[in-house]
């Protein structure tokens, strides 16, 4: 009848659990190699069962122990327990198993596809890693012999030797050998010695005998383990063991591999097969740490301090204080003690620590007070309601609060006059009410002031015995190193502007050289063929375009050259009101009807040193970015000159050019004379204009100012130097001078091209020319036929040998040859400062025109005219 209800009550349950919905138990079984009355066995048991007990799901548990003994069990009772479990079990389906030791794993590689074909498996107790298997995963019981050697010799420094147990299953002897493995220098100071016993009688014999200094490692010894305890009363020296089941009555301590701790570990792998991971795809756990243990009395039989402890370790057995076994009497008992004592000592000194506490208190009062009015920043304190609690006179004299009102503490009074003084009031007080809500908070800003002062303002809780109580704001001025801050930004600023327009202009000088080597070609080719056809030919007139446009690609360069000042100055005396008038009328007649141009001189014209040419260029450049300013709707540019004062300078006659265009904001001011930067459309502008115009004054000694502002329009002010003496006359472009006597020149350039034009415009003026594209062919040409030329007409910049160098060594063959140098770029003047020196006076600027080249060689002739004449007169 009783088990007819138990049914009855399963049923129930199964029903009711079904009809609520809750998961059914996942079944899992455990097989175990020996008998439920094996130590080790149950453990592991006992270690699985504790982690599945509380899983979710619920797991259901079935346990098999396999009684396998060794001698007793074969094939029969293999055979026996597959057909046994198939019958058992046969409606059951087992999703894991879990095998603890050897025999376990070895049936279920037999028997898994006949008995749990959908099962995989979880091992444990195994000290060797079984074969890789797809269903198959576990815990490695490596037991660790050589931490249980090192934690001999921590706890008995005196140790001279340790022996360790064996018998015919020579457990021993392997133990023996990992631990003169592992650990090679501690074994050669401590050594190790087998024990063999393989019955009782040869083990009680073997240990009552063992010197002192010494210690005992036990195995898995079937004799040692039967008689475990009795062999720890008859050994003299402390015993060591390596399992926690079958070793830890009567041994002293080591580091144990734990039955439990398997079983534990294992159950977790399990519970991650059945949350559906692959049993391949989880490594084999072969690092289990083992349980350090010492047993309490053995360390009292044997003298072992806890101090020797290594960290981890735990101590079995100790025996139970009062106040852990009754915890609320003793600590009642404890606090009554106290509570006695410390009352007797507080009355003894309460009276002279009530004199001492007010002088402290006196002398801290005073030291805090001196060092708030001693600090450079202004100190404030409030409380949790925002009320001032306290300052210092510092902070007094930065908000400059009245006297009456610092007294008074009138707090609203003092806050409306603060937020008078500050730039933003409102964001002032926000961040004041931030700070009410977070009262744990550090705080930064930065206030500033009307008077163009700025602070920094920090504040922290003020705190009480752990709870915040207020709060302490420091006041620091920074006025001063903000303004540092921007004047180094600021030159740090015109710092790279200057590098980077020296860089540009390296980089424009040496593309106008190659440049002017071109044109140099293209203009002397075209005036050849453009002379030698007639004059009602079609090809004059496509080549007059050609020259054309040959001038302004040479005016283009001679701009670059002047940004990066590379080309030569031709500054002479000049009044700078016949250059505006002539560039006012110029204007008048290229810019668009609706545009006004006015032109303003005011006063006496000062006398400036310029090249009226590059004056006249700089002028149209800043007149050109007026008229695209005003974009093609009416308006006004003013051409005005006036005697002026520039701070560096001196007196300075000022040239303003004026526009009411649109104007610019001011980042674009700052990047207008950078080259290429252009606010125009492509197509429209490249960009040059106002870097050429800065370009100018610079080679002036002078300086441009800007004034712009969206809306208002623009104007620049270009400030030349004044000079005393009178302005001289402009003198005209001479024109070609044709060889009187049939001069025999040498012509050397390395463009091929240019050499050319040179030879042909001197042969077209009488002269005889010899041609040469290297130096060194020129410098071998000239020492064949020395005397025989007049004059050398030859490139600076060259290849291996300069024009300057080629010179020196001429003139060493002939001492007072005439030289003319050509050049596409004067460069950094290093070269020209070297050739005048050397008296190399006459340099003509590429891409040169017939008149500018005859007129050097000329001038050149001419100088050296005395030599000239008496080596004619010899010839």
């Amino acid at each position: 009848m009783r088990i007819g209800a138990q049914l009855v009550a399963i049923t129930f349950l199964a029903s009711f659990e079904g009809v609520c919905g809750a998961e059914p138990a996942r079944e899992v079984l455990i097989l175990v190699s020996r008998d439920p009355a094996d130590a080790w066995a149950v453990s592991e048991v006992d270690g699985i069962l504790g982690v599945l007990r509380g899983a979710v799901p619920r797991v259901e548990t079935f346990v098999e122990y396999m009684d396998w003994q060794p001698g007793i069990s074969g094939k029969s009772y293999d055979a026996e327990l597959a057909a046994y479990y198939r019958k058992k079990y046969t409606r059951r389906n087992f999703r894991v198993v879990f095998l603890a030791d050897e025999v376990a794993l070895a049936f279920m590689r037999r028997h898994r596809d006949a008995l749990f074909p959908e099962a995989q498996a979880a091992f444990c107790g195994i000290a060797n890693a079984p074969d890789p298997t797809p269903w198959l995963t576990g815990v490695l019981a490596d037991e660790n012999p050589t931490a249980t050697y090192r934690l001999a010799l921590r706890l008995q420094p005196d140790l001279r030797r340790l022996y360790i147990f064996d018998d015919a299953a020579r457990g021993g002897a392997a133990r023996k050998q990992r631990i003169e493995q592992d650990a090679p220098v501690e074994v050669r100071r401590v050594p190790l010695e087998l024990l063999r016993a393989d019955t009782a009688h040869a083990l009680f014999a073997a240990v009552e005998n063992l010197p002192p200094h010494t210690a005992v490692l036990t195995t898995r010894s079937g004799v040692a383990h039967r008689m475990q305890a009795e062999l720890s009363a008859r050994c003299p020296v402390p015993i060591y063991g390596s399992r926690v089941q079958t070793h830890l009555a009567g041994i002293l301590g080591g580091a144990l591999l734990d039955g439990d701790r398997q079983g534990a570990e294992a159950a977790r792998l399990g519970l991650r097969l059945l949350a559906g991971e692959a049993a391949a795809k989880i490594p084999i756990v072969s690092d289990l740490p083992p349980r350090l243990v010492l047993d309490f009395g053995q360390m009292q039989r044997f003298a072992i301090p806890r101090v020797l402890l290594p960290p981890g370790a735990e101590v079995l057995n100790a025996p139970r204080h009062i106040w852990e076994e009754r915890p609320n009497a003793a600590r009642a008992i404890s606090v009554t003690i106290v509570s006695l004592a410390g009352l007797a000592l507080w009355l003894a000194s309460a009276l002279a620590e009530k004199r001492r506490s007010a002088g402290a208190l006196k002398n801290s009062l005073s030291l805090l007070n001196a060092t708030l009015e001693s600090t450079a920043d202004g100190v404030l304190a409030v409380d949790n309601e925002g009320k001032i609690t306290g300052c210092n006179r510092r902070l007094i004299e930065i908000w400059r609060i009245p006297e009456a009102l610092a007294i008074q503490r009138e707090d609203e009074a003092i806050v409306a006059a603060t937020l008078e003084q500050v730039k933003a009031p409102e964001a002032f007080r926000q961040r004041l009410r931030e700070l009410r809500t977070t009262p744990e908070a550090d705080s930064y800003d930065v206030i500033e002031f009307h008077d163009r002062r700025v602070f920094e303002r920090r504040s922290r809780p003020q705190r009480l015995e752990g709870r915040i109580i207020g709060r302490v704001f420091t006041y620091g001025e920074i006025t001063e190193r903000l303004r540092a801050e921007e004047t180094r930004s600021r030159l740090e600023a015109e710092l790279a502007h200057t590098r980077k327009l020296e860089a540009l202009g390296t980089l424009a000088g040496g593309i106008a050289h190659d440049f002017n080597n071109l044109l140099t070609a293209i203009l002397g080719y075209t005036q050849f063929a453009h002379s030698s056809l007639p004059a009602g030919s079609p090809a004059r007139a496509d080549l007059e375009v050609v020259l054309g446009a040959s001038e302004r690609a040479r005016e283009l360069v001679q701009q670059i050259l002047t940004f990066s000042r590379k080309r030569p100055l031709e500054r002479r005396l000049t009044r700078l009101d016949g250059v505006l008038r002539e560039a006012a009328g110029l204007l008048r007649a290229s810019i668009p009807a609706g545009v006004d141009v006015r032109c303003a001189i005011e006063g006496e014209g000062g006398t400036v040193l310029a090249d009226s040419s590059q004056v006249h260029q700089a002028i149209l450049n800043l007149a050109a970015n007026a008229v695209h300013a005003l974009h093609g709707q009416p308006g006004a540019i003013t051409l005005r000159l006036e005697p002026a004062g520039e701070p560096l300078l001196g007196a300075c006659m000022c040239l303003t050019v004026s526009d009411s265009g649109h104007g610019m904001d001011a980042e674009t001011v700052t990047r207008i004379f950078d080259p290429f930067f252009t606010t125009k459309k492509p197509g429209e502008g490249t960009g040059l204009g106002l870097a050429v115009v800065h370009g100018i004054m610079q080679s002036h000694e002078g300086s441009v100012a800007v004034e712009s502002r969206l809306g208002e329009g623009t104007a620049f002010r270009l400030y030349f130097p004044i000079v005393a003496a009178p302005a001289a006359g402009e003198q005209e472009t001479p024109a070609p001078v044709p060889s009187l006597r049939g001069e025999r020149l040498l012509v050397v350039d390395d463009e091929v091209a240019v050499l050319r034009v040179a030879q042909q415009m001197l042969e077209q003026l009488g002269y005889r020319v010899a041609a040469c594209s290297e130096p060194e062919g020129a410098l071998e040409l000239f020492r064949a036929s020395a005397g025989n030329f007049d004059a050398v007409v030859s490139d600076l910049n060259m290849p291996k040998m300069t024009g300057i160098d080629l010179a020196i060594e001429l003139r060493r063959i002939q001492p007072a040859l005439p030289v003319v140098l050509i050049t596409g770029c004067i460069g950094d003047g290093a070269l020209e400062e070297r050739a005048a020196r050397l008296g190399l006076d006459q340099v003509v600027m590429k891409p040169f025109t017939l008149a500018a080249l005859s007129a050097a060689v000329h001038r050149a002739i001419a100088h050296a005219a005395p030599p000239h004449a008496e080596r004619s007169a010899a010839a």
